[in-house]
């Protein structure tokens, strides 16, 4: 054993270990490069996959955002705007004292109606997007024209002043109606 290890320790000379170093070199090299080629083109193929996975996202998005503004609101969610702008027209024509009068009711809701709908560019409730239900009535809550409201105001006094001096009219001086004392 001991005759085994003296040959050894002759056989690894300097120049041995050069030469082995060198054949091992020469043996590992190729494979070390197809390795780094291997891994290289691994790190191309991630960053491909990567920029692919994010155009999808960026697409996914997209059609939701699409998809949420194309669902139009459902006929409860229409019922309850509606209701919501009845109710604010009143609150708003209460206090003038005209919250009973059904045409000044009927117009203030036109006006607060148009101001929803054109926030979305459409025609009717219906077509607005659903998902901005909430936003839809914040807007009702918040509604206050104060100019729409004179002119509403303006118009429902016109009509009950016309409604008076109507009927004045039909009744006479005394109280008694106009054709009372005319015989047939």
């Amino acid at each position: 054993m001991d005759d085994l290890m003296k040959r050894q320790d002759a056989a690894l000379s300097p120049e041995t270990v050069e030469i082995i170093s060198v054949v091992v070199r020469d043996m590992m090299a190729p494979i070390v490069k197809s390795i780094g080629t291997m891994l290289e083109h691994n790190t191309q193929a991630m960053e491909q996959i990567a920029a692919a996975q994010q155009i999808t996202s960026e697409r996914i998005a997209s059609l939701e955002k699409r998809v949420r503004l194309q669902t139009p609101m459902s006929k409860s969610q229409e019922n309850c705007i509606n209701g919501a702008i009845r109710a604010r027209a009143r609150e708003l024509l209460d206090p003038r004292g005209f919250s009973e009068d059904k045409k000044a009711v009927t117009k203030l809701c036109g006006i607060i109606r148009k101001s929803v709908l054109a926030r979305y560019g459409v025609g009717s409730l219906r077509e607005a997007p659903a998902y901005d239900y909430e936003t839809a009535m914040k807007q009702v809550g918040m509604w206050n024209d104060r100019l729409a409201i004179r002119d509403v105001e303006k118009e429902a006094r016109a009509r009950e002043e016309a409604a008076l001096a109507l009927a004045e009219q039909s009744a006479g001086v005394d109280g008694t109606p106009a054709d009372a004392g005319q015989a047939d």
